[in-house]
């Protein structure tokens, strides 16, 4: 199990109210049941004081842009190690 940070920028972040989250994984597709398990509890918090609140979809490995360390990972099977810096970037951004 490794510690790692996972930084969420983008349309993931504004969907998922979610900036930086510290978690334990083994390899990088586990981060991704984390993040919708965090995602679940910041949506219970929320709710409360905005009712219309929309639950956000559930996040996936094919729903971002990997960066682990400042390099692009294409494979969800990756292991980790502690201390990595995963980076989750929505595929596309307006402009």
């Amino acid at each position: 199990m490794a510690k790692v940070t996972v930084r969420l920028y983008g349309v993931l972040r504004v969907d998922t109210h979610l900036a930086k989250e510290e978690v334990e994984a083994v390899k990088l597709d586990d981060i991704f049941a984390l993040l919708n398990q965090r995602v679940d509890e910041v949506y219970t918090e929320n709710v409360k004081e905005k009712p219309a609140l929309e639950h956000p979809e559930k996040l996936s490995f094919k729903d971002a842009v990997v960066y682990i360390n400042g390099d692009r990972c294409a494979k969800k099977n990756r292991a980790l190690k502690d201390g990595d810096d995963i980076w989750l970037l929505s595929p596309a951004s307006g402009g």
